[in-house]
């Protein structure tokens, strides 16, 4: 009967663990311990491999979700690239809420052209939605399409990470803006930045990342590897909590520009539906010179 006793108890923990780890924002994994300071987590496998396995019957069905144009296209501009291979670059902090919503789509967009190695996770500031994401932070990206350089500027706790090379703050001046206002590129200077070759330029916060629209990411959220796993089924109860389309579209987006910027490689994936549904809108978009 004893044994018996032990082993009611133990089922009756499982299950409020299970209830637990599954009934919201009350994850373990968000606590400030893994995902603070200098020295970010590096991410688990069960979160990237879920980043980078994504089918692409979900990017196709998805397409751009209606969603207006993310980027800047721009015209008449200097290559941006290392060699021979475009370059997209990255200017972000760990504190920005925006910044954390935006790596994910990034993440994403960018396993379909290569391989990350070290990627961290960490959240915005606690002040700032302390919304789970990833970090760039001495990660390294393997492709043979493209090179990406980023640069994580501020850590969550808003105090200095990454320090910035001339050229690359002189592409934030150019194409984001500075302090002191935007450029002619955008409206609205800030982080998140994103480069796509010179060709194609984010800057700010775009409308459909209002923090607002991820209430299930805010306070900590359910957690790095269940918004990983949530991206697989756009549809689904969690999907659709967590705002999954809006992150598929705009992960279609980035690899439409990546597909232009790169001569279309690899065709497997440019020449899918849903990047070419991205492709046509940033084909019709006025480029800026």
């Amino acid at each position: 009967m004893g044994w018996i006793a032990v082993g009611v108890v133990v089922a009756v923990l499982a299950v409020f663990i299970v209830v637990k780890v599954t009934s919201g924002p009350s994850i373990a994994n968000t606590s400030n311990g893994v995902a603070s300071g200098q020295d970010p987590a590096t991410a688990s496998s069960a979160i990237t491999t879920a980043l980078a396995t994504i089918p692409a019957s979900v990017f196709d069905s998805v397409g751009t979700d209606g969603q207006p144009v993310p980027f800047t296209v721009t015209a008449k501009q200097p290559p941006l690239a290392s060699g021979k291979l475009p370059r997209v670059v990255w200017y972000g902090s760990e504190f920005c809420p925006y910044c954390a919503m935006g790596r994910w789509p990034l993440v994403v967009a960018l396993d379909r052209f290569g391989t990350f190695t070290n990627l961290k996770v960490t959240s915005s500031a606690n002040s700032d939605g302390n919304v789970p994401t990833l970090s760039f932070l001495r990660s390294s990206f393997s492709s043979p399409y493209l090179d990406f350089t980023p640069y994580e500027v501020l850590d969550r706790n808003s105090n200095p990470l990454q320090s910035v090379p001339t050229e690359v703050s002189d592409l934030y001046t150019t194409y984001d803006g500075t302090a002191s206002g935007p450029s002619k590129f955008d409206s609205a200077a800030g982080i998140p930045f994103i480069d796509v070759a010179n060709k194609f330029v984010s800057a700010g916060t775009p409308a459909v990342w209002n923090q607002n629209v991820f209430p299930a990411l805010q306070g900590g959220g359910p957690g790095w590897v269940a918004v990983a796993q949530g991206l697989h089924d756009p549809t689904s109860t969690y999907g659709v909590a967590i705002t999954a389309k809006l992150l598929i579209a705009q992960a279609n987006f980035i690899t439409a520009a990546i597909c232009t910027a790169d001569g279309g490689k690899p065709s497997s994936v440019c020449s899918t539906s849903g990047v070419k549904a991205a492709s046509t809108e940033l084909a019709a978009a006025k480029p800026i010179s």
